[in-house]
């Protein structure tokens, strides 16, 4: 298992760009880290709005894209989750890091407060 783990959870709306498979790619080779991607959309038309009832949901089934950063390095996984920010801004709720390890989840929490926050 790697050192560092750390899910980035962008709820609709939350990231500045739209995720991008290819540009996640590009970082996991310029970065030397593994990055993995999922895309959950449970919103229904209803109304002409775009909804979903949340309440009695898990966090992982709600509608959310999920950036998954692993590394052995510290640098390469500290570096790597900066340009994620620059290109998506930081996930802004209490659960956006939901899943990750100890040590992942520290450097992405101390970097979210240079970088942006919540």
């Amino acid at each position: 298992m790697k050192k560092y783990f750390v899910k980035l959870r962008y709820y609709p709306g939350d990231p500045g760009d739209e995720i991008n498979e290819n540009d996640l790619k590009t970082f996991e080779k310029e970065y030397g880290v593994n990055i993995a991607y999922e895309k959950i959309e449970n919103r229904e038309m209803k109304d002409g709005l775009r909804m979903e009832k949340t309440l009695d949901k898990r966090v992982e089934e709600i509608s959310q894209e999920v950036i998954t950063l692993s590394a052995e390095k510290e640098d390469n996984f500290s570096n790597c989750i900066i340009a994620l920010y620059k290109k998506y801004r930081c996930p802004r709720t209490p659960y956006s890091l939901l899943g990750s390890n100890d040590a992942g989840q520290k450097i992405a929490k101390r970097l979210m407060d240079i970088h942006g926050g919540w």
